[in-house]
């Protein structure tokens, strides 16, 4: 922003990437001036961000599994938005301990949830499996939502 004139206005954008938020947020910017009057103000920026796509849970603990077990972990998807909501592809990571279905091609109309189902196979070592589950959309500011998986395979 450049100068602004005695007896004149001007405006300070801001942007707030919402991406990591939900619910109400609150931020406050020093401003800083040569007006000897007001030399500095503290401007107060509150929001509350609607999150367009809600997954609960946001974070998957299956605890504390045998070897050689499975397990299932229903997983919801919901619309909060005003427009459809296209699921275009899930990915689960490793592939080789975990799935889900449905996994692709998945539309949510507004106010709607998808019920999924994350299925664990905690293989035949003891260990921890720590994963995710990557659901990709259609939505402009949010073409992935990214939702951590954990297990600890425990030997018999």
């Amino acid at each position: 922003m450049g100068p602004i004139e005695p007896g004149t206005s001007g405006k300070i954008n801001v942007e707030i990437k919402t991406t990591h938020f939900k619910d109400s947020y609150k931020k406050d910017i020093n401003v800083t001036t040569n007006d000897p009057n007001k030399g500095a103000f503290v401007l107060t920026i509150h929001a509350t961000i609607k999150e367009i796509l809600s997954i609960t849970p946001q974070y998957i603990n299956f605890g504390s599994v045998a070897i050689k077990s499975k397990r299932d972990m229903p997983v919801k998807v919901t619309n909060n938005g005003k427009g459809n909501v296209t699921i275009s592809v899930i990915d689960v990571n490793p592939a080789l301990n975990l799935g889900i279905s449905p996994n692709k091609n998945i539309i949510i109309k507004p106010g709607k949830t998808k019920d999924l189902l994350l299925k664990l196979d905690s293989g035949k070592d003891p260990g921890i499996i720590e994963g995710t589950v990557l659901i990709k959309t259609n939505i402009p500011n949010l073409p992935e939502k990214i939702i951590p998986v954990r297990a600890e395979v425990l030997a018999k």
